[in-house]
């Protein structure tokens, strides 16, 4: 299409652009810029140019930049000129774009290029007029480098941004951390512990970290080892040895309690060869103990538990002794035997005999009735009369 006269060289230069690009198959309301009157179908184009969003329309670079049809070179159709009688004839012609009714037509004068203009949308800043009339800017970057909000631009509000509740990363390696209302914050705690008694557990930079310790003492929770050692991640102990020096115990191990010695019941032997008849009695292996005994207070018995034979020690003459006997007084131990004085059993009674015995000591037993017990008296139930 072609552009009808301007009133100036600068004007006619812009409109021919305009006209050009129309030529190559744009959109004429695409453009902020329009002294066209028709489109591609015809329709009459209004007088002024549709503002558009600034995703929509690139300034394109320079007039340079817009390349001709590879056809051959035609001059574009001449739309009808729009007439005005008033400059209200004259529609808003955009930021970028001053349109003036002079001599009953309505033209369009452009602001200089890289003027500052308006484009309304808040997700441009730097707003400037381009070469085709276009008021165009930079789009507005809306991250804030905050991992828990969720940005974005509102083409009239501006910048935006939601919380979320992801996962996040906080200063805590050994942590777990979650957006909550625009913050990292701590979810989880980990406790740094491998349950192994054989490396140093620590948190880190990049979390918890387990250290080999070799060669040091541990305990491995096993009751049954003893004097564990560190090798290669293993504590390792000695066995322990549970042997209650018993017969009548079964004796075990038991990784929690240690030595169990359970009782058993039955004959054993205690290992005394002066013992006789041995059997298990609560846990304990008891036997009949041989009788040693000679009869001798002055003399120690004992027996010999590898020969089981009796042997007899004697006391230390003068000690005091037990004769065993009721009629001996004072008794201790000479190279005789246990011997003492002879107990006193005299009741100066006449019609009595006085006796002694071992076991009770001294008696007395009455005299035959009518034995004389003197001065013509005699004996009559052990009384003289």
């Amino acid at each position: 299409m072609s552009v009808e006269r301007v009133t100036s060289q600068t004007q006619l230069e812009l409109l021919t652009s305009l006209a050009k690009a129309r030529h190559a198959g744009w959109l004429c309301t695409a453009l902020t810029l329009v002294m066209v009157s028709a489109c591609d179908d015809g329709a009459l184009a209004p007088g002024y140019g549709d503002a558009v969003s600034h995703s929509d329309v690139s300034d394109g670079g320079s007039d340079d930049a817009i390349q001709e049809d590879a056809a051959p070179d035609v001059e574009p159709d001449v739309p009808p000129t729009i007439q005005c009688n008033v400059p209200s004839q004259c529609a808003y012609g955009g930021p970028c774009l001053d349109l003036a009714c002079i001599a009953g037509q309505c033209v369009g004068t452009p602001h200089a290029i890289g003027s500052n203009c308006s484009d309304g949308d808040a997700c441009t800043s730097g707003d400037a007029c381009t070469s085709l009339g276009l008021c165009k800017g930079t789009l507005v970057q809306c991250a804030d480098g905050n991992a828990c909000t969720d940005d974005y631009c509102d083409n009239i509000k501006g910048c935006q941004k939601n919380f979320n509740s992801i996962a996040c990363k906080g200063g805590d390696a050994c942590a777990t951390w979650k957006c909550e209302v625009g913050l990292c914050k701590v979810a989880t705690t980990t406790e740094c512990n491998d349950d192994n008694p054989c490396t140093q557990d620590v948190c880190g930079t990049s979390g918890c970290q387990y250290t080999s310790l070799m060669l040091t003492p541990c305990e491995d929770g096993n009751a049954c080892t003893t004097d564990g050692v560190c090798k290669f991640l293993i504590c390792e102990g000695k066995p322990v040895v549970c042997d209650d020096g018993t017969p009548c115990t079964d004796d075990s191990c038991d990784p929690k309690l240690g030595c169990v010695f359970k009782p058993v019941y039955g004959p054993c032997t205690d290992g005394d060869n002066c013992t006789t008849n041995d059997a298990c009695v609560g846990a304990t292996c008891e036997g009949v103990v041989k009788n040693c005994d000679d009869g001798d207070p002055c003399t120690v018995d004992t027996c010999d538990s590898a020969s089981a034979i009796c042997k007899h020690a004697a006391i230390v003459d003068g000690s005091p002794c037990d004769s065993g006997s009721a009629c001996v007084l004072d008794a201790t131990c000479t190279s005789k035997g246990c011997t003492g004085t002879k107990k006193d059993c005299d009741d100066a009674n006449p019609c009595t005999v006085d006796a002694c015995k071992a076991a009770t000591g001294c008696y007395w037993q009455p005299t035959v009735d009518g034995t004389s017990c003197g001065s013509g008296q005699s004996c009559l139930a052990g009384v003289c009369q």
